[in-house]
């Protein structure tokens, strides 16, 4: 739901920059209006996302485009590294303790798909183990 918003606001952001061969500083403010809105209404605290936009921005204004990409499509490259490195940037395994029951936890707001993601991810723990 969350990633639905953000990923929807990314695309049209594509579109509005395609075919242009510099990012310039009135693009990127709207580009991080746009950022900013949809991880606010993700519910993602008001500070994290304020220090987001601000990482983006310097990583991305003025920055020339890379020989394969567009300028819609490096700004949403550097969008997607930062929000992997904030959320981590590495794979995490689960450690099972050696007297089942494993415990885990699932966090997510109402409507977020829980129950669905619950389910593949103990398909996939039977697939392993």
């Amino acid at each position: 739901m969350a990633f639905e918003g953000l990923s929807s606001r990314l695309q049209a952001i594509t579109r509005k920059l395609g075919g242009k061969a510099r990012i310039t500083e009135s693009d990127l403010k709207e580009v991080m209006r746009e950022v900013k809105l949809a991880l606010l209404e993700a519910d993602v605290n008001y500070k994290i996302v304020k220090e987001f936009v601000s990482s983006v921005e310097q990583k991305a204004l003025g920055q020339d485009v890379l020989k394969s990409l567009t300028p819609g499509q490096q700004v949403i490259k550097i969008v997607r590294d930062e929000m992997t490195e904030l959320l981590g940037g590495t794979l995490s395994k689960i450690n099972f303790t050696p007297n089942p029951p494993t415990i885990i936890m699932l966090v997510g707001l109402q409507g977020s798909r829980k129950n669905n993601n619950s389910r593949k991810t103990c398909k996939s723990f039977k697939k392993t183990r």
